[in-house]
């Protein structure tokens, strides 16, 4: 691989870890929501799940875009530029109705970047000697590294630079990972045009959206199991040890840093078996260590579960995107657009779905969570025959 096209790939990841460290700041400041703006729990919940919502649904038209350039970096530069600004617009509001508005802006910039980020991945990975499955668990590596990062630029930064300075900081970063795109010197493949229309494009159609909504559920259970467990496991962890704050704080890093290492190292593995058996060892792996959690009530092994689960979540994320890669150059823009649109809903219902079961079953809600998961594993492995047994493998579909 050329030392441009190295470059474009390192760009690429630092620029997905900066876009992130934003992301994660306003998790420590949600006190300072509810005192500094009068913010109800029922606003601050809005100002979160407000900002998935936005998010989801800006995905499909950034991948109409990116799918109509040959320059995806700039729409790149140009959403984390309008994402800079939402933050600085955030780190000004003088009210709740402000936090919530700069929020939706927030995620409606952030969801039409997110398609060009998983399109450059693609593409830099592809046409390099480490191949797409490596470079998007690099990826999200970074992602998920920035997203570590936020919540501890906060505790720096807070105690003297205050709300807005710690937001100003946030969108320098941020804006500074959209300089990074726009300076790729190694463009992606450029935009090919549209093959020939095949006698059956119906049938064809319908393989593309098999494909994109397959995959793309399986990573909103993905991600609806990782978000339920956000406002479920501290009440938990406070109930069985009395500091849940101390426990959460320490589970959580321990289990990011575990998501980032597996998602950095576990390509090859994603690549040499069908990606639907992947996906239902990876969904029973996670349905133990929920069920770990919901029956011992010991602090090991709840931290063995969830670091179980931890590792298992990676794994499912990689799955997806290698899905959707099986689609078309020409259409990988608006692939993953669609994809994001649906998995995103995850995060979306996660946390309330949660909740509202923590709250109606107590502990056994982690074993409803556990009857999720395996689940999906049985579904996933009797759909492992469709289509063409989905080998990991980039095999074209014709469109």
């Amino acid at each position: 691989m050329t030392a441009p096209r190295q470059s474009g790939i390192g760009a690429l990841l630092l620029s997905a870890a900066m876009m992130n460290v934003a992301y994660t700041m306003l998790v420590p400041l949600v006190p300072e929501l509810t005192g500094r703006f009068q913010m109800s729990a029922l606003e601050v919940a809005a100002a979160f799940s407000g900002f998935a919502l936005a998010k989801a649904l800006a995905q499909p038209i950034g991948g109409i875009l990116v799918d109509r350039t040959s320059r995806p970096q700039l729409i790149g530069f140009a959403g984390l530029t309008l994402t800079a600004a939402t933050v600085v617009g955030l780190a000004f509001a003088t009210a709740g109705w402000q936090v919530l508005s700069w929020r939706l802006a927030w995620g409606v910039a952030e969801g039409i970047t997110m398609p060009v980020l998983y399109q450059l991945a693609s593409s830099l990975g592809g046409s390099s000697r480490f191949g797409t499955a490596r470079v998007m668990g690099w990826f999200g590596g970074c992602c998920t590294a920035g997203m570590v990062l936020g919540p501890a630029v906060v505790g720096l930064l807070h105690p003297f630079l205050g709300f807005t300075g710690v937001f100003l900081a946030g969108a320098a970063v941020t804006l500074t990972g959209g300089l990074l795109l726009l300076g790729l010197r190694a463009a992606p493949e450029p935009v090919a045009p549209p093959p020939p229309v095949p006698a059956d494009r119906g049938r064809a159609v319908r393989t593309l959206v098999l494909l994109v909504g397959l995959f793309a559920v399986v990573d909103l259970v993905n991600n609806a199991l990782f978000a339920a467990l956000e406002p479920v496991l501290p009440l938990h962890l406070d109930d069985v040890t009395g500091n849940g704050v101390a426990y959460t704080s320490l589970l959580y890093t321990a289990g990011l840093a575990v998501f980032m290492t597996v998602a950095m190292t576990c390509a090859r593995f994603v690549e040499s078996r069908p990606l639907l058996v992947i996906s239902a060892y990876a969904f029973g792996a996670e349905a133990i260590g929920l069920t770990a959690v919901g029956l011992f009530d010991g602090v090991v092994a709840m931290c063995a579960g969830l670091l179980l689960f931890m590792t298992a979540q990676p794994v499912l994320y990689l799955v997806a995107r290698q899905g959707v890669n099986l689609v078309p150059r020409h259409q990988l823009g608006r692939a993953f657009g669609a994809f994001g649109l649906v998995s995103d809903i995850g995060f979306i219902l996660g946390p309330v779905l949660g909740a509202v079961a923590y709250a109606g079953l107590g502990t056994p809600a982690f074993l409803v969570m556990a009857v999720v998961a395996a689940g999906s594993a049985v579904g996933v492995a009797l759909l492992r025959t469709l289509p063409g047994r989905l080998l990991p493998t980039r095999e074209p579909v014709d469109a």
